[in-house]
């Protein structure tokens, strides 16, 4: 939440710099852009989960 009010670059600087000209479309294009990095940081993390349990399972 930080990140949105004090950023001066990013996707949350771009989400407020949209909201703040009424520019609809870079708000929802930062928005569906965070949602898919979270996505790809999130698949990662659970397969590097999976691979550390096979290893100590081993």
């Amino acid at each position: 939440m930080g990140e949105l009010l004090v950023s001066k670059s990013g996707l949350g600087y771009l989400i407020m710099y949209g909201s703040q000209v009424f520019n609809i479309d870079l708000v929802i294009t930062a928005v569906i852009m965070l949602g898919i990095l979270s996505f790809i940081m999130y698949f990662g993390i659970s397969q590097l989960n999976k691979l550390t349990k096979k290893r100590k399972s081993q």
